[in-house]
C-alpha cells in the first residue's frame, strides 16, 4: 500500500494492486522497471516527434518502462511491445510535457532556489 499517489500518469496511478492482478504479475511478469515523470514526458515528445501522435501520461508510461527495461537488461535488437493510449490528455498536461520532456532526455536542467524578498537578494544570487 502506497501512503501517496501522484496525479500525473492518473491513468494507472493506484494506492494498492488488486490481488488477482499482484498474482497474475507474480506469474507473468518478466522484470520491473521504475521511471520517472520526466522520462515520461520524453516519452511523450519522442512519440510526437516520430509518428505526430501524443500520448496520454499513462500510455507514454509503457514506452518509457519499455525503454528503461531495454536499457536496464542491456537488450538490443529484441522485439518490445508497448501498449500505449492518447485519449486523457489535456492542455494543462501537455504544458508540463514540454517544460520537462528535454529534462527526461538528460538534454536541459532545471535548477529552483528561493530568494529572500530583501534589497539586494537577486544581486547577492547573481554574484554567487
Amino acid at each position: 500500500m502506497l501512503d501517496q499517489v501522484g496525479g500525473f500518469a492518473d491513468g494507472v496511478a493506484v494506492k494498492e494492486v488488486d490481488e488477482e492482478t499482484f498474482r497474475l504479475c507474480k506469474e507473468l511478469v518478466d522484470g520491473v522497471v521504475l521511471v520517472s515523470r520526466d522520462a515520461i514526458c520524453a516519452s511523450i515528445k519522442d512519440m510526437f516527434e516520430e509518428k505526430r501522435s501524443i500520448l496520454e501520461p499513462a500510455g507514454a508510461l509503457a514506452l518509457a518502462g519499455a525503454e528503461a527495461y531495454c536499457k536496464y537488461y542491456g537488450l538490443k535488437g529484441e522485439n518490445v511491445i508497448a501498449i500505449t493510449s492518447g485519449a486523457n490528455m489535456n492542455f494543462d498536461k501537455l504544458r508540463i510535457v514540454t517544460e520537462l520532456a528535454n529534462v527526461g532526455r538528460k538534454q536541459e536542467a532545471i535548477l529552483q532556489t528561493i530568494l529572500p524578498e530583501v534589497p539586494g537578494s537577486f544581486k547577492q544570487f547573481c554574484e554567487l
